[in-house]
């Protein structure tokens, strides 16, 4: 009698599978030795489809990055990665631009390093320059500094340095500041599910409602990545700016009421008075509900059978 044995193979991981085309591949950022994973890549990913994952993924804004695959030639942007060789899994290399002193400060603001950081000019008592800098008149020199400090700020939050972010705010870094691809402190913070830092952000002034390129908010991004605390936090946040927006007038005049309002009520207490607010009403839009546990029950259909003739 013969026997028959199932051998079973394991695939790396990063490999692809019969049934999809997709794979991931290992990110290793040059300056500080970080290691970071970008998925949904194929072979035909191009170079730039990959800068865009990584501004997220590693927390570099995408015009700072330069990547390299085997050897330390950069690969241009429209190159795929059936192209350049790139096979699943394998590790890419991610630099920065060193013109400017740009790979310092990266350096600097990925390892929460704050002593550091302030002496490569990203606060406007500044004594650093470089040999760009010093050829800028006095209102470039102040955009130049505003601009290292707003990359620093989006490293920060991208790592979850808290007290890092609350210095750079606190000297001028601007909160609303966006990437190229549209994404601000708040998104990256978002899709790294780094609370403490959304707190601060929120607290300081940040829109959940700004969207990047693609259409996304932070709560959009949080949903994607599957952070629920984060979700809700952004949530909630929505709300609360929602309530605060309109200011309730203590007297109304007839023309600002609903139908409802004018020939419902039997007592016009909503001429004046603390019971006026009562008739202020805000009309929410239903996407507002998106991501919270507030779900509408599902309708069952209900199926007839006719009898046959």
């Amino acid at each position: 009698m013969s026997t028959s044995r199932r051998v079973v193979t394991t695939m790396p991981a990063g490999t692809r599978t019969k049934r999809s085309h997709e794979f991931h591949n290992k990110i290793r950022l040059c300056e500080t030795g970080e290691r970071f994973t970008v998925s949904g890549c194929s072979r035909r990913t191009k170079v730039i489809d990959l800068k865009e994952k990584l501004e997220l993924a590693a927390g570099i804004p995408i015009q700072l990055q330069r990547v390299s695959y085997i050897d330390d030639g950069d690969m241009p942007d429209y190159a795929t990665f059936q192209f350049m060789g790139i096979i699943p899994g394998g590790t890419i290399a991610l630099g920065i631009w060193h013109y400017d002193g740009w790979s310092d400060l990266v350096k600097a603001a990925a390892e929460g390093n704050i002593a550091k950081l302030k002496c490569l000019g990203v606060t406007a008592e500044t004594t650093y320059n470089t040999p760009h800098s010093l050829r800028l008149s006095a209102e470039k020199k102040a955009e130049w500094i505003s601009a290292r400090a707003n990359v620093a700020l989006f490293i920060a939050a991208h790592r979850g340095y808290l007290k890092m972010m609350q210095f750079l705010l606190q000297n001028g870094a601007d909160i609303m500041a966006k990437t190229p691809l549209g994404n601000s402190p708040l998104h990256v913070a978002a899709a790294m599910g780094n609370n403490d830092c959304i707190n601060e952000l929120l607290a300081r002034g940040a829109q959940t409602k700004d969207t990047n390129k693609q259409g996304l908010t932070a709560l959009d991004l949080a949903t994607k990545k599957g952070h629920k605390m984060v979700e809700h936090q952004l949530l909630h946040s929505q709300w609360r700016q929602r309530s605060a927006a309109p200011a309730v007038k203590r007297h109304l005049d007839p023309s600002e009421l609903f139908a409802h309002q004018k020939f419902d009520s039997k007592i016009k207490t909503w001429r004046s008075g603390p019971q006026a607010q009562c008739y202020m009403a805000n009309l929410t839009h239903h996407k507002d509900f998106m991501g919270s546990d507030f779900r509408a029950p599902r309708k069952q259909a209900i199926v007839t059978r006719l009898p046959k003739i």
